[in-house]
């Protein structure tokens, strides 16, 4: 379907190609509709006609974020914030570009900054939290947990760092807690399910570990890691069978990992299958690109198991 606007829009530019306030009602438009490279041309532009004009190197800064281009996106919040130092827009989007990029102190400052223009800014209290998760300071990311939770009590992503903190202090009871209310805000959160699991073999509850890895595998078929640690369980427990049935489920959806056919070799390995332990190591090697362990260890097991 046409975009009369967007037509108009571009007619006027070709008239007119430095009529300001049209090219930034077009490239606010084509942000608008996805269509960012072109977007960012003529916010560029507006910022030759205009270096120091602070939303419009925001707007850059958003669209390059958007491109996933996040060095250049740093660059031009910086410069936005240079000339609009106040501002808690460029302040946030700069923030959580530093923390994707690692650079934690630098986004500390910024949202700290936030916290103390706005101390019920929730989203800047959770990513305080999330920066003191990262670099582990426990009693810091808590305290900033808590603080946003109090102030949103449906922010699972908060109570999922929050339950993760508690966990590195030892406090498993609080941790299960917070997994569990996270699962039933949200039943599809298959990473809740995986740590509670995780929290239950720590205690020796192996079989409601079980049940949680199944509830892990069943809102996310392709974890590969749950799978693992159902199969290590299920085969400790002595249910081949069920272990089997997991992994080629998973094989069927995830047919060129390597990892899998390993995993289903050692399984018939401990029932003295020796046909199709052979067989599925085969498998494993034909697909060495997705195998993440040692490829010469595992021909070296199939050499092995060969020569018994």
């Amino acid at each position: 379907m046409v975009n009369e606007k967007l037509t108009e829009l571009r007619n006027k530019i070709n008239q007119n190609p430095d009529d300001i306030n049209v090219i930034e009602e077009c490239a606010i438009e084509l942000s608008n509709i996805g269509e960012n490279e072109e977007a960012l041309m003529h916010f560029k532009h507006l910022n030759d006609l205009n270096p120091d004009n602070y939303v419009v190197l925001y707007n850059i800064g958003i669209i390059l974020e958007k491109l996933k281009y996040y060095d250049e996106a740093i660059k031009a919040y910086e410069k936005a914030l240079s000339l609009e130092p106040e501002d808690i827009d460029i302040m946030y989007n700069l923030g959580t570009l530093y923390i994707k990029n690692n650079r934690f102190d630098s986004a500390e400052e910024l949202f700290l900054k936030i916290i103390e223009a706005d101390s019920e800014d929730e989203n800047s209290l959770f990513h305080l939290g999330e920066i003191y998760s990262k670099i582990k300071n426990h009693d810091k990311a808590i305290q900033y947990l808590n603080k946003a939770i109090e102030l949103d009590n449906d922010d699972i992503y908060a109570k999922f760092y929050l339950a993760y903190e508690y966990k590195q202090i030892g406090n498993t009871d609080k941790s299960l807690k917070l997994y569990t209310e996270i699962t039933k805000q949200n039943p599809d959160y298959s990473w809740a399910y995986y740590n509670i699991a995780s929290i239950h073999i720590e205690r020796g509850e192996e079989d409601l570990a079980v049940l949680y890895l199944e509830k892990t595998i069943k809102t996310n078929p392709l974890d590969i890691k749950a799978v693992k640690l159902i199969t290590k369980l299920l085969c400790k427990k002595k249910n081949y069978s069920g272990a089997e049935k997991i992994i080629r489920q998973t094989i069927h959806l995830l047919p060129e990992e390597a990892d899998l056919y390993y995993l289903l070799s050692k399984v018939f390995e401990k029932i003295n299958n020796k046909i199709n332990y052979i067989k599925y190591l085969k498998y494993a090697i034909k697909r060495q690109d997705t195998y993440t362990g040692d490829i010469d260890t595992l021909k070296t097991e199939l050499k092995n198991a060969e020569k018994k």
